[in-house]
């Protein structure tokens, strides 16, 4: 259980999230992952009442997203984090997200974090207003329900607590419990409050020197120095704690220290849980193995008896012709003694014929006792007898066939997941490494194939950013002709050929919307920094992300729509035009318009380039689906 001490530290780590946006928001089981970017890629995970941190250790996104995570990302899609805090240092957490209006951040929707209890997790608008909560309460002080305003719990005492009042606090009950209540600060820093100050926990009725002793020991608490830490006994995990405590400190104990609270709650409900995840995932996949195992050996037993089968009709065909004669005569002789005797009669002298097992008149049967035993219809001729049994032999081939089918489709699914259990030999979880991120990578960009730096805008907000903060006299703009198209900028670029012009058209016009409406090429133009202006022609509007051109523009007819996806030496990933990517990437991918999403595209380039990093290839890729060129 989270602690107010817990929350006042992680809440203060934390704070290096603001001003990033969100990405994607999942929920896996009991907790919500909450994907940022804008300086890098973060992954917050918050864990009512357990925890909230900031994980390295990725878990595979849920097939079908819960009614709460869509609610959650209708809502704060895009929007920017801009306050992480704890509430009136109490077990709530306070996530207030909203955009820019004229640079000035207003706050649409703050996300709360109960740590309390079972934990929970509310998302109220601006004007606290509940839109949607992850389990809804009813209480009497309280109801936690969409459309109610939210209320906060009713305040505790603070660490302003006189002497007095703690005297008065431990008439009836033991000190310990009254400050872990009163205070809400929980059982651990109520008993550490209590070693600090050499009071003993059960005491009651404190004396004046015993109640400044334990206001002492709040006060050294509340200002504990930072020593985050993982606690074991005997080889378990039993507490994870901001502090180093003395309440942990026998020699039972043994304590792992970290550089951040949050890489410690990490090392136990982040990795700890993606091994446990794995294991899992190992033990399903293995008795999907063992399935298949046992229906390959069910098919491998039919597909013998079937053989077995076929063998002994077509056996029995070759021996009806074989004792043709024989046959031929008792079948005869049988329906000549009809005429003079009973049923019951013939088949009792017949008892006493060697060559003879059986006979069912009821059946119309008589079985003969060759070197097998061969059943022949008294009805039928030895042809019509024979020709039973080669088509009861042609059957059972035609059964095999079908079963040597199934049985190969088996065999193959079964290598196939033999193959996947070597992929997932549980091993020791490896954190996501956190890559040095330059200026330039939180737009699209390449390094055309003279070395210019070439970048192009996301959305309407970073295409303004690129032309106003990052475009020079020394650059040059390119735009597509068409519609959805990015603001693209060639850094150095009076200082280019036409090979890195080219580039930049092939980019800008990739980019575009003619990608998403799976066009072969189109056409793109560059003007000068100075032909870019935000002054609107008379009598129109420029929205925002929009830019007007003054003067000639120098145009690229029929410009390829084609790029290369590859990833570099030191692991970052890069889209552009072939060469340049070819050129500056150690393993790369010619990709195209095409059919498939973006997020499972993203997964198979991924295996291609040997990374990780899913997220940084979604976030390469060209609006709209893909394939891989060639392919």
């Amino acid at each position: 259980m989270f602690s107010n001490f817990d929350l006042k530290e992680i809440s203060k780590e934390l704070s290096y999230l603001e001003r990033m946006r969100v990405d994607k928001i999942y929920q896996l089981g009991n907790e919500i992952r909450i994907k940022f970017f804008g300086r890098g890629r973060e992954d917050l995970v918050i864990k009512p009442p357990l925890a909230v941190f900031v994980t390295s250790y990725p878990k595979p996104a849920p097939k079908n997203p819960t009614w709460f995570a869509m609610l959650l990302r209708k809502h704060l899609k895009a929007m920017w984090l801009f306050k992480i805090e704890q509430y009136d240092f109490d077990r709530i957490l306070m996530l207030s997200f909203g955009f820019y209006e004229e640079n000035n951040p207003i706050v649409k929707f703050v996300l709360i974090v109960e740590m309390f209890r079972d934990g929970n997790i509310i998302l109220a608008n601006e004007e606290n207003i509940i839109i949607g909560i992850l389990s809804r309460e009813y209480m009497k002080d309280r109801t936690l329900a969409p459309k109610s305003v939210y209320a906060f719990p009713e305040k505790k005492r603070g660490f302003d607590i006189s002497a007095d009042e703690i005297i008065e606090l431990s008439r009836e009950k033991e000190i310990v419990r009254e400050l872990a209540t009163q205070l809400n600060i929980g059982g651990l820093y109520a008993e550490e409050a209590c070693l600090i100050s050499g009071v003993e926990k059960s005491s009651k009725n404190l004396s004046k020197e015993e109640a400044v002793k334990i206001k002492d020991a709040l006060i050294k608490i509340e200002n504990l120095t930072k020593d985050p830490m993982i606690i074991k006994k005997n080889g378990e995990v039993v507490d994870i704690t901001p502090y180093d405590l003395i309440s942990y400190s026998g020699p039972e104990y043994e304590k792992e220290r970290y550089e951040t609270f949050s890489k410690a709650l990490d090392e136990v409900y982040g990795k700890g849980e993606s091994e446990e995840i794995l294991k899992e995932e190992l033990s399903a996949h293995q008795k999907k193995i063992q399935k298949f195992e046992r229906m390959l050996k069910s098919q491998k037993d039919l597909y013998e008896s079937y053989i077995t089968e076929r063998d002994l009709y077509k056996k029995m065909g070759d021996l009806t012709y074989e004792k043709y004669l024989i046959i031929e005569e008792s079948i005869k002789v049988i329906e000549q003694a009809k005429k003079n005797y009973s049923l019951e009669e013939i088949k009792k002298k017949l008892s006493d014929n060697k060559l003879v097992a059986d006979v069912d008149f009821r059946s119309g049967i008589i079985t003969f006792n060759f070197d097998i035993k061969l059943p022949i219809e008294i009805k039928k001729d030895v042809n019509e007898n024979a020709n039973l049994f080669y088509e009861k032999s042609k059957k059972m081939k035609r059964k095999i066939d079908g079963a040597k089918i199934a049985m190969d489709n088996t065999e193959a699914k079964l290598l196939e997941l033999k193959e996947e259990e070597g992929e997932l030999e549980v091993e020791k979880p490896k954190a996501i490494e956190k890559k040095t991120r330059e200026w330039y990578e939180r737009f699209r960009w390449f390094i055309s194939s003279e070395g210019h730096i070439v970048l192009g805008g996301r959305d309407s907000s970073s295409n303004e950013v690129i032309v106003k903060k990052y475009m020079e006299d020394s650059d040059i703009y390119f735009h597509a002709d068409a519609y959805g198209a990015p603001h693209v900028v060639v850094k150095d670029g009076t200082k280019a050929t036409e090979v890195t012009l080219n580039e930049a058209a092939i980019f800008a016009v990739s980019f575009s919307s003619l990608w998403k409406d799976g066009y072969g090429g189109g056409d793109a133009y560059w003007v000068k920094p100075d032909q870019v202006t935000k002054e609107a022609p008379s009598g129109e509007y420029l929205k925002k992300g929009a830019f007007a051109i003054k003067g000639k523009r120098n145009y690229l007819k029929s410009v390829s729509i084609k790029l290369t996806i590859g990833i570099t030496s030191d692991g970052k990933i890069m889209c552009g035009p072939d060469i340049p990517i070819e050129k500056h990437t150690v393993k790369n991918v010619k990709i195209m318009p095409g059919k498939h999403k973006k997020e499972s595209f993203a997964k198979r380039i991924a295996k291609i380039l040997e990374t990780e990093d899913i997220d940084g290839i979604v976030q390469a890729l060209p609006p709209g689906g893909c394939d891989v060129r060639g392919s």
